[in-house]
């Protein structure tokens, strides 16, 4: 008897809007599709960092909201992209912008969504210990009570999307 185990039903999808996260992106559809997963994809606006850059008087209040509006329909766009790239391989995927402190948005999806698999694209480079602290994807592996897979090897991914 040869049973199949399943060994994911939620994944969900963090994107920063990197070229690591659309990597992962493209992982994240294959597994989804492979083993018949649902799938739901992220994009956090950073509050904290334009709370943060109003503070240190880098933004005024104005150029603050027009920067926040900036961030938002990048996020839109992101996730619209990723949409696409799933609905080409006929995979359904859900989409959802959200605001607040990065890691502590996404520690909270995790729980709320129930997922299985967090996927995230590669971490940024931290030059210090201090930089390590402020790296969103490294708190967010810090942080998040599931396993989280963190995605790099571009060509292997893209082959691999590319087949299905």
């Amino acid at each position: 008897m040869n049973h199949e185990v399943k060994p994911f039903g939620r994944i969900l999808l963090y994107l920063d809007g990197s070229e690591s996260s659309l990597t992962a992106a493209k992982l994240g559809i294959a597994i989804a599709k492979r083993y018949d997963c649902l799938l739901k994809a992220i994009y956090v606006v950073n509050e904290s960092l334009l709370t943060e850059l109003l503070g240190a008087k880098v933004l005024v209040k104005m150029e603050k909201m027009d920067y926040e509006r900036s961030l938002e329909e990048d996020g839109k766009r992101y996730l619209n992209y990723v949409a696409k790239l799933a609905e080409k391989k006929g995979l359904k995927i859900e989409t959802k912008l959200l605001k607040g402190i990065v890691h502590d948005i996404v520690a909270q999806e995790v729980i709320a969504y129930a997922c299985d698999l967090l996927i995230q694209g590669e971490l940024g480079e931290v030059l210090s210990l201090r930089d390590s602290f402020y790296e969103e994807g490294e708190r967010i592996l810090r942080k998040v009570d599931c396993p989280v897979l963190v995605v790099r090897g571009t060509k292997k991914i893209e082959k691999m999307y590319e087949d299905l």
